[in-house]
């Protein structure tokens, strides 16, 4: 019982990775890159602590594959059921879930269409719906191991 829940939620875990390469997707050929360096000045006036900064495209394509590697790959460690795997699970349905709001955030802020509006809902309900998933799995495995 306990293995085909680890299962389905590793499962739930890959479809959140691959919604993260469609929104990367979006990210990328709607140059969300070009838009960083207005982001942190508006930041930086309300937060003077954030710093002013740019980013090439490049650099932004190598940090998405970046983040599309790490998710993908701990795949195999959530589909084992260890202690890994849900630390990755978590953090990464954590990290998701902001990148969705953010993504929303900006939308209702700005009034208009901001690189990565269209994916980015997708990425907040699919993370809540993931994170309610896991808290399920968290409560069942915690009763069977007691």
């Amino acid at each position: 019982m306990l293995g085909n829940q680890v299962a389905k939620i590793a499962q739930s875990y890959w479809v959140l990775g691959l919604a993260q390469v469609i929104h990367s997707m979006e990210e990328t050929y709607t140059k969300l890159y070009l838009e960083f360096g207005s982001m942190s000045q508006a930041l930086h006036q309300l937060f003077p602590w954030i710093p002013l900064f740019e980013i090439s495209a490049d650099v932004f394509a190598i940090l998405n594959y970046l983040t599309i590697a790490l998710i993908l790959g701990s795949v195999p460690a959530a589909e084992k059921g260890k202690r890994l795997g849900f630390i990755f699970m978590w953090s990464w349905a954590i990290i998701e879930t902001l990148n969705g709001a953010f993504h929303i955030g900006t939308w209702v802020f700005l009034h208009r269409y901001f690189p990565g509006g269209v994916t980015g809902p997708m990425l907040f309900v699919l993370s809540v719906l993931f994170i309610q998933q896991l808290r399920a799995t968290s409560d069942r495995t915690t009763r069977a191991i007691q």
